[in-house]
């Protein structure tokens, strides 16, 4: 009897043993409720701008096995950069299956997660990714894609011919590595690109080799500005500035700057020999007057430089069409008003004339400079900023001179 009893004791203890490691088991294998990763193998690879497709399903989890999909829920995506930087929160409803599908592009070259942060079921029970009494309630398996673009860097330029430039470039996958990328579907992709049109300033470029394009183009200027352009299929086209010294052209612009400067002096000279022998007690107001005409002429002459500049750049595929527009009303108003202040007339015109100059040839050029991702001469905008500013200076202080100038008209005619 009693050996009964002792056995029907171990079964009960060998009965509950099996259900607790059973339920051990159970647990350990389902620890989330509900499963929610992409539909397609990740990552994925494609253009910056292009709307690439994501998809995802939902089911709910029973052991290590995918049940019933969860309909209408709401899914939130979380968008994070390479960075580790929440770009974006999405908000998308499952259908009767169970999946989700959006188009996302991105502005900007750069591998983006899209994870999977939360479900919200039709009666309002909401599944996360956090831990509810040590059980998680989603499992979620995030998307990539990459969205990259060209990358091009200047390998070498020629600048000892006058009147045109050689430049070499080499194009290749901005976020790519060095090795290359294999997708999961076995696709290899190279960091050269291959099978892209590239000009440069306007001219289809030559593969010198894998990757490296060459061409040559024209080259007035003192400082080449030259673009890079590459167009692929699918792809979005990229415009890469560069800029650099042209020896060669460069000395023949020291030579006419040279020319200009001794021209000026030679009329400050002649001025001063003619006028200075007059004894007139306005000849200081005069001064400031001559010199300010004197300045804003130069202001102009910049203006005409930048406005060669920004015509020779638009000819060169560049998007200044409209500074030099700007630049050359500029250097029109600008000898219009070096001629009024010339002739002492109209001395609110004159005064305002120096500041159309000013905003042109710094803000307005820096702004054009700054889009197209170029150094600004910082040198060469701040000594227009301060021509600009004395020659204002000048014609505003010179009022007494005008007021002169018409006392003397009055005095003729009477």
């Amino acid at each position: 009897m009693k050996l009964k009893y002792a056995t029907l004791a171990l079964l009960a203890m060998l009965l509950v043993l099996s259900i607790l490691i059973g339920t051990t088991n159970v647990h350990a294998q389902n620890n989330y409720y509900v499963t929610i990763k992409p539909t397609a193998s990740s990552p994925s690879y494609t253009s910056v701008g292009n709307n690439w497709t994501l998809s995802f399903s939902a089911n709910w989890t029973f052991g290590n096995q995918n049940g019933q999909p969860v309909q209408n829920a709401t899914v939130v995506i979380e968008v994070r950069s390479s960075e580790d930087i929440v770009l974006e929160i999405l908000e998308f409803d499952t259908d009767s299956m169970g999946i989700f599908a959006f188009n996302y592009s991105s502005t900007n070259a750069d591998i983006l997660s899209f994870i999977p942060i939360s479900l919200t079921t039709l009666d309002e029970q909401e599944y996360t990714t956090e831990t509810i009494d040590g059980v998680f309630g989603i499992k979620a398996e995030s998307a990539i894609v990459w969205y990259d673009i060209f990358h091009v860097e200047l390998v070498s330029y020629d600048v000892n011919h006058l009147g045109k430039t050689v430049a070499m470039v080499n194009v290749t996958y901005r976020l790519l590595p060095e090795e290359g990328l294999t997708l999961p579907d076995q696709t290899f992709l190279p960091k050269i690109v291959h099978d892209a049109t590239v000009t440069i300033n306007g001219v289809v470029a030559t593969e010198f080799s894998q990757g490296i394009f060459t061409a040559e183009s024209s080259a007035y200027m003192d400082t080449v500005y030259v673009n890079v352009k590459v167009f692929q299929d699918y792809w979005k086209t990229t415009d890469t500035a560069f800029c650099f010294t042209h020896s060669a052209n460069q000395q023949i612009w020291m030579y006419c700057t040279a020319f200009v400067s001794v021209a000026i002096f030679a009329v400050l000279a002649l001025y001063y020999t003619v006028y200075r022998k007059a004894n007139d007690s306005s000849l200081k107001y005069s001064n400031k007057l001559f010199f300010g005409f004197i300045l804003l002429l130069v202001t102009s002459l910049l203006s005409l430089y930048w406005g060669i500049v920004a015509i020779e750049g638009t000819l060169h595929t560049f998007n200044w069409f409209l500074l030099a527009l700007a630049c050359m009303f500029s250097f029109a108003f600008g000898l219009m008003g070096s001629v009024l202040v010339l002739r002492k007339k109209v001395q609110p015109l004159s005064i305002f004339t120096p500041i159309v100059p000013l905003i042109i040839n710094t803000v307005i050029v820096k702004a054009a400079l700054d889009g197209s991702q170029l150094t600004s001469p910082w040198l060469m905008l701040f000594f227009s900023t301060i021509l600009s500013a004395v020659c204002i200076f000048f014609i505003s202080s010179s009022d007494k001179a005008l007021q002169k100038s018409k006392q003397i008209i009055e005095q003729i005619k009477t």
